[in-house]
């Protein structure tokens, strides 16, 4: 597994939970000694709500994207790029992972338009240039990435973060793409495990209203890494302590692996 490239979406009670936290930056650190490199890109959406209720502004999502106005723009970028980003580079440098926080706005790494007014100021990425991440991990970094990306005017924009990992992973050319989160995977009519999916089954799955809400992006990001020349795309449930490391080591089978 030496030299593997992984892009990690990390979101959930995997970051938000001090001792899934923790577990997770430790299986990071003992990875990476393992010659593993590691980006990870990480959400911010429950603290971004909570700092939206205290300024008392509504917050309303559609398929899994948050509505951004200017003033929920505004609040996002400074909850993402200050309060999460730091903390996460914090909690991966107690357990000796050497971490170097960034968002996409730095050195051009994601530019982005708007795709659907009707979602405000979301971005849909347009172009990836990894030339900064490359050069963390080539000192021996773990990048950490806020998933804010630059309009064609320069303004900040929102981007999902399980987009924005999908998009790093694909320009990056990761062997893996991981999207941790609080699902298992992605689940059946009766909310049972689905171990694999490929791009045709996921479409059935949408069509029949099985894949909703969140999972819609998730999914996407995945497709969309596989597309850009990631080699395999996995979800994964960060609520179960080591998932990342017993996955990667001992090829647990865990979550859903997304084929195209």
């Amino acid at each position: 597994m030496k030299d593997t490239t992984v892009v990690i979406k990390y979101g959930g009670h995997a970051m938000d939970k001090p001792d899934l936290s923790s577990a997770f930056a430790t299986d990071l650190a003992q990875l990476s000694e393992q010659g593993m490199k590691f980006v990870v890109v990480h959400g911010g959406g429950p603290q971004i709500s909570g700092l939206l209720k205290r300024l008392n502004i509504e917050s309303h999502f559609v398929d899994g994207l948050r509505v951004t106005d200017i003033a929920t723009m505004e609040a996002a970028e400074m909850v993402l790029c200050g309060q999460v980003n730091k903390a996460v580079v914090n909690e991966f440098a107690q357990q000796g992972v050497r971490a170097a926080g960034i968002s996409g706005r730095d050195g051009g790494l994601l530019r982005a338009t708007v795709k659907n007014p009707a979602l405000g100021l979301v971005g849909t990425v347009e172009s990836v240039d990894p030339a900064l991440p490359r050069c963390l991990l080539d000192a021996g970094f773990v990048p950490v990435v806020a998933p804010v990306a630059s309009g064609p005017d320069g303004k900040a924009l929102n981007i999902n973060a399980d987009t924005a990992a999908g998009a790093l992973a694909g320009a990056i050319g990761a062997e893996y793409f991981v999207l941790i989160s609080d699902v298992p995977g992605v689940l059946d009519g009766d909310g049972r495990l689905i171990p694999s999916l490929n791009r045709k089954e996921i479409q059935r799955l949408r069509d029949a209203g099985v894949i909703t809400g969140g999972m819609i992006p998730k999914v996407g990001a995945c497709l969309n890494a596989l597309n850009a020349g990631c080699q395999r795309a996995l979800i994964l449930d960060g609520r179960s302590p080591s998932s990342l490391r017993r996955y990667l080591l001992d090829d647990a089978p865990l979550g859903t692996v997304v084929t195209d």
